[in-house]
């Protein structure tokens, strides 16, 4: 019975092995959540009474933090980039949240608790407000080592504070991964052991310096278009608009301008196929399937010392507005970008706006990816202003605006419009059929001409066809067709002066499935017609041969002779549609079929179903065996 026992256990662990190895192989993939708030752990930095928070080369502590910050959005966690936590945004942007530690607040005076700080200086920055009862700092950066101060929050941890979703991510930050450092800083006390002079008791406590540092990576994988791609095409070049007038003005740069004779970087787009422009001059990109029209800044100069004099700067603009795209007064900081795009329609859309945008690209020299297009029509201006020092000892300071401004458009290249079955929603190839009606899909190619035909067939007396042309309009991208009849649309590509012509028919007609399955024109098919030929009504167009008259002289060989003919044959032919061995198969519309089904997993998996068979077959007839052993046993036994 034990050997039973221990056999039976055997079979289970070994069932219960395959399948759990069967599981992992099938597997399923990590994906993004929706809208997940991720934790990114602190360095937390005890740091002495008075050291304005220097980090320098001091150690992480092996203190907790007093807070937490995460991370919200459709983002999951990838591999380390230059040893900072990455993760990876899916779509959108991500915000961020600190939040302060249940307890904290409520903790006794001989625990470290939150005292509020007087002074102004974090790290080497000096604040404009004290740090009373905390600090929050949030730096960007794009190469990990020069750091740009986007947030500064004084007094976070009292009542009326709030830091949840304190910053959110910008789409010029994701598309080429941003390095992000928060630092939180406060000041904590706690009472030690008390002393005394003389008769009085003197309480004593114990101060420090906290900063808690969160150093991460953010990106969002994209199909990634190489700065160094061709075709190139840079646009827009500078323009001094005068001062504090909305960027609105125009004025020549001469010898006494301080931008003479230099550029601060220059914008260019890539990833497209070919360019042409429109007939006032716009450039017009064109794009293929599978291109990413990418647009790109260069930064030429350093823009704390331009041309490499330390009296030339980029300065803050408080009061920066633009009149052109009608955006209100601001604080336009280190440089404004401002991207516009209007619609197929000619509807313009909200204005993107990015503020501080040179001081975000404070790498020198980079390519920074600005964004992804599509078809559309845009208008970008980047606007900055400089900082000149003049005068006795350099003391004096004069302000000049100017921007780039430029604009272009994107259209796809192709010259294609997809008809789609209306129920089942296959793609309908030139000359096909369908009972139900079928609906148009542009493919985003917004911006082609489109004329639609439709024509129904009559069947004379006579039995000959003849064509009805009902109507003949524009089509518009979605539009959909029920009625019975030949439809023949006519796309034109305005800027490659492409055109294509393709044929639908609707109906459960016999002579519209003709039509359709022989590619013949209703002249042609009239032909057959007069020539004997019959239309099925499967649409197979059936032509019977004529009679062969018989030759005189073997008439009477061939009334005479009946048991030795050989059996006639059915004369009728089908009519198969033309081979057009002219058609470029590029012409012809390609449908993205479903990659086929992985089937290795389930491969393995039968295997291995094989295997547990085996071996619980194998366990089984050892068990018989080993019975049969102790019956011969006992057998032995009992006649001893």
């Amino acid at each position: 019975m034990k050997m039973k026992s221990r056999i039976k256990k055997r079979i289970f662990s070994t069932v219960v092995a395959a399948i759990m190895l069967l599981c992992c192989m099938l597997g399923t993939e990590v994906a993004y959540a929706s809208n997940i708030a991720l934790t990114i752990n602190a360095d937390v930095y005890d740091l002495k009474k008075g050291s304005h928070y220097i980090l320098g080369e001091n150690s992480p502590s092996a203190s907790t933090a007093v807070g937490t910050l995460s991370i919200s959005g459709s983002v999951k966690a990838s591999s380390d980039v230059n040893s900072f936590p990455a993760y990876e945004v899916n779509n959108g942007n991500v915000s961020f949240t600190y939040s302060i530690n249940k307890g904290v607040l409520d903790r006794k005076e001989r625990e470290w608790h939150l005292i509020d700080d007087g002074g102004k200086e974090v790290n080497g920055l000096t604040l404009d407000s004290k740090i009373q009862s905390g600090v929050l700092i949030l730096q960007t950066s794009l190469d990990g080592i020069n750091w740009t101060e986007d947030v500064l929050m004084s007094d976070i941890f009292e009542e009326e504070a709030d830091t949840d979703g304190f910053y959110e991510t910008r789409d010029v930050q994701l598309q080429n991964g941003c390095y992000y450092r928060v630092i939180v800083a406060y000041k904590m006390e706690r009472r030690v052991e008390d002393s005394k002079i003389l008769f009085v008791t003197k309480k004593n406590y114990e101060q420090k310096q906290v900063a808690e540092v969160y150093d991460f990576y953010v990106f969002n994988q994209t199909d990634e278009n190489s700065p160094d791609a061709t075709p190139m095409k840079k646009l827009g070049g500078k323009v001094n608009t005068g001062k504090d007038n909305g960027y609105s003005g125009n004025k020549p740069i001469d010898k006494d301008d301080p931008h003479y004779g230099w550029d601060i970087g220059y914008f260019y787009v890539n990833g497209y196929t070919r360019e042409t422009a429109t007939s006032d001059k716009t450039p017009v990109f064109l794009k293929n399937v599978g291109d990413k029209v990418t647009l790109w800044f260069h930064l030429s100069e350093d823009i704390n010392k331009l041309r490499g004099n330390k009296h030339l700067s980029i300065s803050e603009d408080t009061n920066g507005y633009d009149r052109y795209f009608e955006i209100d007064q601001t604080n336009f900081e280190h440089g404004t970008l401002i991207i516009q795009y209007t619609n197929a329609q000619g509807e313009e859309q909200k204005p993107i706006i990015y503020t501080d945008y040179l001081d975000a690209n404070v790498t020198t020299g980079a390519n920074t990816k600005v964004q992804l297009f599509e078809e559309g029509d845009y208008v970008v201006s980047l606007n900055y202003e400089i900082k000149t020092m003049g005068g006795p000892f350099n003391a004096m300071a004069s302000y000049t605006n100017y921007k780039i401004m430029f604009d272009f458009s994107i259209r796809n290249g192709n010259c294609m419009v997809y008809p789609f079955d209306r129920l089942t929603g296959t793609e309908l190839a030139n000359n096909a059929i369908t009972e139900n009606g079928f609906k148009l899909d542009m493919a985003k190619s917004k911006y082609l001409t489109i004329d639609v035909q439709r024509s129904v067939i009559d069947v004379g007396t006579d039995g000959y066809l003849t064509e009805d042309v009902r109507f003949n309009h524009p089509a518009k991208d979605g539009e959909q067709y029920t009625s019975e009849g030949v439809y023949t649309f006519t796309v034109k590509n305005l800027y490659t002066s492409e055109e294509t012509t393709k044929t639908i028919y609707v109906g459960t007609n016999n002579y519209l499935r003709a039509l359709s399955a022989t590619g013949m024109s209703i002249v042609e098919l009239n032909a057959q017609i007069e020539a004997g030929a019959i239309v099925r009504e499967d649409g197979i167009v059936e032509v019977m041969a004529p009679p062969v008259e018989p030759r005189p002289e073997e008439t009477e060989t061939e009334s005479t002779s009946t048991d030795n003919d050989e059996p006639t044959t059915d004369t009728s032919t089908e009519i198969q549609p033309p081979v057009d061995e002219d058609q470029p198969v590029d012409d012809v519309p390609v449908v993205d079929k479903e990659n086929p089904p992985n089937v290795t997993p389930f491969v393995i998996g039968g295997i291995a179903v094989v295997a547990i068979i085996s071996v619980v077959l194998a366990l089984n007839r050892k068990e018989d065996y080993l019975a049969k052993v102790n019956v011969i046993v006992e057998k032995e036994e009992t006649e001893e």
